[in-house]
């Protein structure tokens, strides 16, 4: 029996389309597997699944990267990077360029884990229990559709409701890579506008498969957070208030449980992480650069490389226990202001919280003036008690975002809450070009129908 192992080689050999054609590229896969009887069982393919559930816990996605890179391209009045690695520091310092190592390694793990699923989707004949089969199907849809999503949020200019979206967003893929023979070069970027329907409509068949799974709500919440993006708030709503009142979570009575306590009653959907296997070493992980304190034994903990600046931290009340329990000042490695969400490298990293749902039901309701489950001000009030704060008569889009922007921080929400709600970044317009990733420099050299994006020929 042979069994499918990771392909590494450049992206654009996990970026072909059914109908895409062209020469060899001159990079090759590590592993060369015959197309024929790679998957020959359920098992087999479930192997290949589980990989790809593996990959979106890599450093370059969920694992650091979709988390921190999201607020670290927002950081001016937020956050300050003191590390030594330049590719964050460009980062920060919205000055990329198109060799930018973590830009690169974020494409191409993403297109990797997109490539598992699309083995996957064309394995399903061999599964043939109907239940087990609409699982596989519906997760490898999920993890196909949200690192679309992530992808075109990054290296795509913002999607604008009610406009065409005719900009460049990533190449769609759809087809599988299972040997040296299916590469191809000359891919050309989709649309922003197809990238989002492409996602939009993974992610809706997964909702539909996995309506019999613990999974569904990962579908939903990842579905919603798309809808808000698009600012569809009709739609993002729904999915928020399914969640909400399907009675499968509710809110911990500790701010710090959600990051603490795996899979905890707040968790829609949790990168799973252990002492044995995580994100976190000496040069990765969201506990490396967000942590600095000394540990029972006296050892530091974290390179304390993104300390929250004085003037974002002065933004929560006195008494916000957002403030009070969740921001500390550094012992470690360096002082100032950290968060303790990012505390352990062995937790687990919540990537969609209940909270999130409440904050997007909240305000999609405040923006289409009703009140789908409860008034905005109940939601947000929800919060507000938690955080040992007095509850709100009435509240408005602004306090809504307010309270997402305090509740939310540190968890890879800012740049994307900033462009869709066209908020400047810095001294940035919410559309700048520099606020849009770089098309890896080693993607665009081998494939003449990759555009770049301005600003890095």
């Amino acid at each position: 029996m042979k069994i499918l192992k990771n392909l590494s080689y450049s992206v654009l050999a996990f970026s072909l389309l059914a109908s895409s054609c062209g020469k060899k590229i001159d990079i090759e896969p590590q592993d060369d597997i015959s197309s024929e009887n790679a998957l020959s069982s359920a098992a087999d393919v479930n192997n290949v699944l589980v990989g790809a559930y593996t990959v979106l816990a890599h450093p370059a996605l969920y694992g650091t990267n979709l988390v921190m890179i999201p607020d670290l391209y927002a950081s001016p009045s937020y956050l300050n990077w003191t590390g030594t690695f330049s590719t964050y520091r460009d980062i920060s310092n919205q000055n990329l360029i198109s060799t930018n190592e973590d830009a690169t390694r974020t494409w191409t793990r993403a297109y990797q884990a997109i490539n598992a699923a699309n083995t996957v989707l064309e394995s399903l004949d061999v599964v043939t229990d109907p239940d087990m089969k609409n699982e596989i199907q519906g997760k490898a849809l999920f993890i196909r559709g949200i690192m679309h999503f992530e992808l075109v949020r990054l290296y795509g200019l913002p999607y604008e409701a009610g406009a065409a979206n005719s900009s460049l967003g990533v190449p769609i893929a759809l087809k599988a890579v299972k040997a040296f023979e299916d590469i191809t070069s000359d891919v050309p970027r989709n649309t922003v506008a197809e990238v989002y329907t492409q996602a939009e409509k993974d992610l809706t068949d997964a909702v539909s498969l996995l309506s019999d799974s613990p999974d569904l709500y990962a579908a939903k919440g990842m579905l919603a957070r798309l809808y808000l993006q698009k600012s569809d708030y009709t739609k993002a709503r729904i999915q928020a208030n399914d969640i909400i009142e399907s009675g499968e979570y509710s809110l911990t009575a500790n701010l710090e449980d959600p990051f603490r306590v795996k899979n905890s009653s707040e968790g829609v959907f949790e990168i799973q992480q252990n002492e044995q296997s995580n994100a976190g070493s000496s040069n990765d992980g969201l506990a490396t650069f967000y942590s600095s304190y000394l540990n029972n034994t006296g050892g530091k903990v974290g390179r304390g490389d993104l300390s929250i600046l004085n003037s974002y931290v002065n933004g929560y009340a006195a008494t916000d226990k957002r403030r009070t329990q969740m921001i500390y000042e550094g012992t470690g490695a360096k002082t100032g202001w950290f968060t303790r969400k990012w505390y352990n490298y062995f937790d687990n990293i919540p990537v969609v919280r209940l909270t999130e749902l409440y904050l997007t039901r909240a305000e999609c309701n405040a923006r289409l003036g009703g009140s789908v489950g409860a008034s905005p001000a109940s939601d947000i009030n929800e919060l507000r008690q938690r955080a040992g704060l007095a509850a709100l008569g009435t509240v408005t889009v602004n306090d809504i975002l307010a309270e997402r922007d305090k509740e939310l921080a540190f968890e890879g929400y800012r740049i994307h809450d900033l462009k869709r709600t066209k908020r400047s970044i810095g001294a940035l317009p919410y559309n700048a070009p520099k606020l849009v990733f770089p098309i890896p420099y080693r993607e665009v050299s081998v494939n003449s129908k990759l555009v770049q994006n301005p600003g890095y020929n």
